[in-house]
């Protein structure tokens, strides 16, 4: 206040300041005014912020003096300041950012475990259904079995009873009776016996021990021995049986006995589904370094969606032929693994009602692979 423009005269004592009025005001705090005789202010509390303190004084003579002011500014606490702000602000947006990205982590977790358990779950259900599937072909392959079984079964319990009765009557039997008899039931006996050494065998190879015995053999001369073998057999039955071959001799490394057998179990089956008045033939080709056998039927077809089946033993199909032809179907089995073993191929073209044709491909080395 010393600087207020009074006359020398004017100028406030402060020897004595009960004669002096002072008037202040905080501008930002306090609009009116105040006044006091103290030469003393104090501010209590002041929030933060900018402020300009005013005063002015008044001599015992009534004199206003200049008025003065001066401008300060109250900081806040570090924890209110604007860095303090800022930093809390960004810490809320990492805060946020974090938190979201952990949420989409957790989305992402959950995603792919929902993912894993669906796959899961699809694969638990086709191994569920494959299981099934197997069970249900075991069981039709037991049915065909024991349908297969019954008959010839059937056949010779019957015989036997007639005998029996026979036997027992007045009359007697006659010896050509017998004879007759006998045929028949030595006829149902040898096929007793071919159905079990075919279980015997098919187990023996699934479990890799069966055995072949390779040497070299005339391959057109076996398929020709063994076809013409059962010439009579099929041509009973009202079926006509052509052998051809585009040469007359080719030697490759086989096992004669089994390959054999395979010709015998694919003329054996042509002949079972193949209608009175039909044709059977029996094609063999020369390729080089292989050689193809075809068998081909007129007979009753096999449904495309089994052609692949066919060949494995539990995936038989039981159907309105066969318990009277005769279907355990491992005839096929056998032939399958037989030519497997000899790093051979087979397969089978077939359309219903319109016949069926067996193919298979040997080559005429058996040291080399299958192409």
């Amino acid at each position: 206040l010393t600087q207020c423009p009074l006359k020398p005269r004017d100028k406030p004592q402060y020897r004595n300041t009960n004669n002096l009025k002072f008037y202040y005001k905080l501008e930002g705090s306090m609009d009116e005014w105040v006044s006091t005789s103290s030469n003393e202010v104090l501010f209590n509390k002041l929030a933060p912020g900018k402020y300009t303190f005013k005063i002015k004084g008044r001599s015992q003579n009534g004199i206003m003096g200049k008025e003065h002011k001066i401008t300060f500014t109250i900081k806040p606490p570090i924890w209110k300041s604007e860095g303090a702000v800022v930093l809390y602000i960004v810490m809320i947006v990492l805060l946020v950012v974090y938190n979201s990205n952990k949420v989409k982590k957790l989305d992402n977790l959950v995603e792919v475990r929902t993912r894993a358990l669906t796959s899961e779950m699809e694969t638990n259900k086709k191994l569920f259904d494959k299981i099934i599937e197997v069970e249900r072909n075991k069981n039709n392959y037991f049915i065909n079995l024991s349908h297969e079984l019954r008959t010839p079964l059937n056949v010779i319990s019957s015989v036997e009873q007639l005998i029996t009765n026979l036997n027992k009557s007045e009359r007697g039997i006659s010896k050509e009776k017998i004879d007759e008899y006998m045929i028949v039931m030595n006829k149902n006996i040898k096929r007793l016996l071919n159905l079990i050494n075919n279980i015997i065998d098919t187990t023996k190879i699934e479990n890799g021990k069966y055995k072949i015995n390779i040497k070299d053999e005339d391959i057109v001369y076996i398929v020709e021995e063994t076809a013409l073998s059962l010439k009579d057999a099929i041509e009973s039955n009202g079926l006509d049986l052509i052998i051809d071959t585009n040469t007359e001799e080719k030697i490759i490394k086989c096992d004669r006995t089994e390959i054999e057998r395979c010709i015998v179990n694919l003329l054996s089956n042509a002949s079972k589904f193949t209608p009175v008045g039909g044709q059977i033939k029996v094609d063999i080709q020369d390729l080089g370094e292989k050689v193809k056998i075809i068998v081909e039927d007129t007979g009753i077809g096999i449904e495309k969606q089994y052609h692949k089946s066919i060949f494995d033993r539990f995936n038989q199909v039981v159907d309105e032929h066969t318990e009277v032809k005769g279907g355990s179907g491992l005839g096929l089995t056998i032939t399958k693994h037989i030519i497997d073993m000899h790093n051979g191929e087979i397969y089978v073209e077939s359309e219903i009602n319109k016949g069926t044709t067996f193919t298979i491909i040997l080559p005429v080395d058996f040291g080399r692979e299958k192409i």
